[in-house]
């Protein structure tokens, strides 16, 4: 397969997922599968639980605010400017401190199939049962602890 540089426009979707927004900025299909970027708007008691990849690896990058992350098993601060790597098969979480809105670029590589479990988290809605969160994580190598 031939490779070529391109220049991409942002994407302009939005859509919500766990308690707060995410506004796809590379689609993974631009990218030949290789990376996902989405920004992720996390409002005030935004929270994303624990939980494990097993195919891809993850990059965040804060853009604005302040968030705590559970890394396997180190709990850090981070705020504007901060970027975290974060390798497969280790446990996260990331949620907002304070009262401001916190704006994370959140990286995936590869991207395709993360991106297939937003889109069908998405299908599901703000109020899916942990059950049906559970098994369509698990389609994808996510588990939620």
């Amino acid at each position: 397969m031939s490779r070529k540089a391109k220049i991409l426009l942002p994407q302009d979707d939005t859509s919500s997922l766990l308690g707060g927004l995410r506004k796809l900025k590379l689609n993974s299909n631009e990218t030949n599968g290789d990376i996902y970027l989405v920004e992720g708007i996390m409002p005030k008691g935004s929270n994303v639980p624990l939980h494990v990849h097993t195919k891809e690896d993850e990059i965040f990058h804060v853009l604005e605010g302040k968030v705590e992350l559970v890394l396997g098993d180190e709990t850090i601060t981070a705020s504007e400017g901060t970027i975290i790597y974060l390798p497969r098969n280790v446990k996260h979480s990331i949620k907002t401190l304070g009262d401001q809105t916190a704006r994370v670029l959140n990286y995936v590589i590869p991207g395709q199939n993360f991106e297939d479990f937003f889109n069908e988290m998405n299908q599901e809605g703000k109020d899916i049962s942990s059950e049906k969160r559970a098994e369509i994580a698990s389609k994808y190598g996510i588990t939620f602890l």
